[in-house]
């Protein structure tokens, strides 16, 4: 190499004027700022909130040891009580159970709602069954819930959504996995953490499922599936009279247009109710039907959301009764000793067809 060496700080001149700065470095070599920006220091908006810090540090160290010669309870109306101190609280429209039956030995927890903490309302929530609980939770079931202040028992109703947003209705919690559950309740704020459980009993694990609140909802439309079936009493071409698939012409106006379908496969609509208000209607189908098929329609009915609310009161209640709660059917039926009821329409039958004869 018979090139020579350059003279100290040459090269970072020639980097800075190459690079433009010298990678963010300006010559003043003060900030890394692109050119024409300002300093953080010089900012007008910083000078002015640092000194307005400054101001408002002065005012209370001068507020502070202004109070330090009052009185403790003047000190205690302007500047509140320390975190610590013993207080006395009044508290109104007690209801007289509860000095009656108050336990020292048990501390009271005193807490404060906001305003809008105060209403209720339908929450949604997110709930897992938890691992520990023996059986799963049945829907409509009572359930104690603690959620923020509050304890209260409600009947909450379990359901998934569905790809196309459809909220369907369940019966059981998943196993494994979280559904979600609607309950009446006090309207909190989401993202709030929910405890569940079922009995008081303390044999066993009492903690029957976890959540977390997902919205304050106005309405809420869960579904289940509802078949009925019916069959044809006169056949035409394409059009068919239909009984025994409604009671009146009523519901038949509720259902015209939808989709129906018999056993062997052929696609239908519903029509029209006939003159005699007896549930019979008018329906067409792709194909002509025989006499012996089975008419189907599927369809997707609402649930009714229960609206039951019962706070936690335990603290009225003698020490070690219990409070007075929802028992949950289960329960109802083992202390009476009577076996679950049986509704005929859901037992399964034998299937008998007559014969079918062709001339």
């Amino acid at each position: 190499d018979t090139s020579e060496p350059l003279p100290a700080g040459a090269g970072d001149d020639a980097m800075q004027t190459e690079g433009g700065g010298g990678g963010g470095r300006g010559r003043s070599g003060t900030s890394a700022l692109r050119p024409g920006q300002e300093l953080f220091e010089e900012d007008p908006w910083i000078v002015e909130q640092r000194r307005q810090q400054a101001e408002q540090r002065r005012r209370n160290r001068e507020l502070t040891e202004s109070l330090a010669s009052l009185p403790p309870d003047e000190r205690a109306a302007v500047q509140g009580y320390a975190p610590g101190s013993y207080v006395r609280v009044v508290l109104t429209q007690v209801p007289c159970e509860l000095p009656r039956n108050f336990e020292p030995r048990f501390p009271l927890v005193l807490g404060g709602l906001l305003s809008g903490e105060e209403r209720l309302g339908l929450v949604s929530m997110r709930v897992k069954k938890h691992r520990w609980h023996k059986k799963v939770l049945k829907s409509q079931d009572p359930l104690t819930f603690s959620v923020g202040w509050r304890r209260f028992q409600s009947l909450p109703l379990y359901y998934v959504q569905d790809p196309n947003l459809r909220l369907r209705h369940i019966k059981y919690t998943p196993e494994h996995m979280h559904c979600l559950a609607a309950f009446h309740g006090p309207q909190v704020p989401p993202n709030t953490g929910v405890l569940c459980f079922q009995t008081d009993a303390r044999k066993s694990f009492r903690i029957s499922a976890t959540g977390v609140v997902l919205e304050v909802a106005a309405n809420l439309k869960v579904v289940k599936k509802l078949k009925l079936v019916g069959s044809p009493f006169k056949v035409f071409k394409n059009t068919a009279f239909i009984k025994d698939m409604f009671t009146s012409a009523l519901e038949v106006a509720k259902f015209e247009g939808a989709a129906l379908r018999t056993v062997s496969g052929v696609r239908g609509q519903v029509k029209r109710a006939l003159q005699a208000d007896d549930g019979t209607f008018r329906a067409t189908f792709e194909d002509k039907l025989l006499r012996s098929d089975l008419v189907l329609l599927k369809a997707w009915v609402p649930v009714p959301l229960p609206t039951l609310y019962n706070p936690v009161s335990n603290l009225l209640a003698p020490h070690g009764r219990g409070w007075l709660r929802m028992r949950t059917g289960a329960e109802v039926r083992a202390e009476l000793g009577a076996a679950p009821r049986v509704n005929a329409d859901s037992l399964y039958k034998p299937i008998e067809r007559a014969p079918r004869r062709f001339n």
